[in-house]
């Protein structure tokens, strides 16, 4: 298993790889990312990519004053980036 994409040890959970999880969900789902053979052509959920950025918002606010500098900015970054790709895909993106 020499794939470059395997890992190495243990992989710990950070709060870091969820938020970074979640967003992921938010370009997957606008079809801003492919999954390797799977995704010939992706299917656009703008449903599911805005249920994604909620739950982005939701866990900077139930978070608030409990996360370091590093992960404020982080999720601020996050939820920032998320809203510019969605605007490609909503009704705010009146040029179509």
């Amino acid at each position: 298993m020499g794939d470059k994409s395997s890992f190495h040890g243990p992989i710990e959970p950070t709060f870091q790889s969820l938020l970074s999880s979640v967003y992921s969900a938010v370009l997957y789902n606008l079809g801003e990312i492919k999954i390797k053979g799977i995704d010939d052509s992706p299917t656009i959920n703008v449903e599911i990519a805005e249920f994604n950025l909620g739950l982005l918002e939701m866990l900077k606010e139930k978070t608030l004053g409990n996360l370091t500098k590093e992960e404020e900015n982080l999720i601020e970054n996050l939820i920032s980036s998320a809203r510019i790709v969605m605007k490609k895909y909503t009704r705010d993106n009146n040029d179509a």
